[in-house]
């Protein structure tokens, strides 16, 4: 694998990232694969058997829920769930407020082609490649949902799981090889992320606004949509010209395929009409991931 990554161009280094001097060890391929797996490693050696169900959880359930299966939260705890989730609000609002009028600007200033395939590289010279890297360092970050769960004595689910192991590699694999359409995963993503943190931010401190499936309903939808534009950049002559760049369009299908149906899967058995009881129960158990980063939709606090 070594050798086939060292036959792909990368590309430049964004201007103006922080810490330039570790730029290199988060751009090296062992990083978001060593990481990721060890953060599967985690996962697989601190997941309870049978994990608690959060406060949210049992007061919607329909079904008597014994206190020790309760998951309870102290005052630092908390707080500490609160912040989180309110600081990745802001940075997902930031990260949103910067890439998003650069894309529109594109649009307005270039012919559709030009700015779909960013073929002078305004866009990612002005705000995609610094503002990306950065996202992309954020999910290491939101490893932190994660052990947030953990902490609680929930479980973690494949589906939280395999959308944060994923998103270290597809955001490198985008970053890394200049893959112009990884615009889908940043500004999506971060206005989605920026929506469901506040949610969160609203749940950890026993708040309940209204809206969490549309939360799924909106992951899902940027899935498929970003799917079909990369997809088509895959297909326009000269939009995505060099090997590395197609490698990573590629990468990113490949993960947003079964991430969807995680996904589906996910909004079929908690909001489902027929899912009573044993629903709410896969809620406490699925619902606390993010990503993607998100994920991201996940976390009944």
């Amino acid at each position: 694998m070594s050798h086939f990554l060292a036959t792909l161009q990368p590309g430049p280094r964004p201007a103006g990232v922080p810490f330039p001097e570790y730029y290199d060890f988060f751009m090296d391929w062992k990083t978001p694969f060593a990481l990721a797996g060890l953060y599967c490693l985690m996962v697989t050696l601190w997941n309870p058997k049978e994990g608690k169900v959060s406060r949210m959880v049992a007061s919607s359930s329909s079904a008597p829920i014994k206190p020790a299966q309760k998951s309870e939260s102290g005052t630092l705890m908390t707080a500490f769930v609160f912040v989180h989730n309110v600081l990745l609000c802001l940075y997902s609002a930031l990260t949103f407020y910067n890439v998003a009028p650069a894309l529109g600007h594109s649009y307005r200033t270039h012919s559709f082609y030009d700015a779909l395939c960013d073929t002078d590289h305004s866009f990612w010279d002005n705000a995609l490649g610094y503002w990306g890297y950065i996202f992309y360092l954020s999910k290491y970050y939101e490893v932190i949902d994660t052990i947030i769960i953990l902490l609680k004595g929930r479980r973690s689910s494949l589906l939280q799981t395999y959308h944060h192991a994923g998103a270290m590699i597809t955001m490198w694999s985008g970053i890394n090889y200049q893959a112009n359409p990884i615009w889908l995963f940043v500004v999506l993503n971060s206005f989605i992320h920026t929506i469901m943190y506040c949610y969160y931010a609203c749940t950890s401190i026993g708040l309940h606004p209204p809206g969490k499936k549309y939360l799924t309903s909106m992951q899902i939808s940027q899935f498929l949509i970003g799917m079909s534009v990369a997809m088509t950049n895959l297909v326009i002559p000269g939009c995505v010209v060099t090997h590395g760049a197609q490698l990573a369009v590629w990468v990113n299908i490949a993960y947003l395929f079964p991430l969807t149906y995680l996904f589906v899967d996910f909004a079929r058995r908690t909001y489902s009409k027929r899912g009573g009881s044993s629903s709410s129960s896969n809620n406490g158990r699925v619902s606390d991931a993010s990503s993607a980063s998100s994920a991201s939709l996940k976390k009944s606090q």
